[in-house]
């Protein structure tokens, strides 16, 4: 493996870990949200705004790094799980820009008026679900040479 390939993998999961990560701490704030008034859900909303821009940021670098892993590697010819995971992450690119980001813009202004913060909760808590789902699916196709070799 060059030591650009290898940089590259480094880079792909260290972004993706971020994303996870990320993603699960502004589910977290999303429920918080609801109970706090005023000045402290407003802090918070601004912190859930920050963190998707951060999420913004690592879930772009990860497919980028990802295609680049890819072009490095020569594409995937006859690998079905590297069609599948290329796929897959522009799926989880589509829940971001989509789902995730648009719910949370919608309960930072519910948290402004104090009021219709729980439809937010759960679009954000569904679409980091869902994110989540599609992120573990990806990292079991990262991986599925290996499975297959032991099974």
């Amino acid at each position: 493996m060059s030591f650009l390939k290898l940089v590259f993998l480094l880079l792909h999961v260290i972004t993706a870990a971020a994303w996870f990560g990320l993603a699960l701490r502004l589910s977290g704030m999303a429920r918080q949200i609801g109970g706090l008034r005023g000045e402290a859900a407003k802090a918070l909303a601004d912190c859930g705004a920050r963190d998707v821009r951060l999420l913004t940021l690592s879930l772009l670098l990860t497919f980028a790094f990802a295609m680049g892993l890819l072009a490095l590697g020569r594409g995937y010819p006859g690998q079905m799980e590297y069609h599948i995971a290329s796929a897959l992450i522009v799926v989880l690119v589509g829940v971001h820009f989509f789902l995730i980001r648009p719910a949370w813009k919608g309960l930072s202004a519910a948290a402004a008026s104090q009021e219709g913060t729980h439809v937010f909760q759960k679009r954000i808590a569904g679409a980091t679900g869902l994110g989540h789902l599609i992120w573990l699916t990806l990292l079991i196709l990262m991986f599925w040479r290996r499975f297959e070799a032991v099974l």
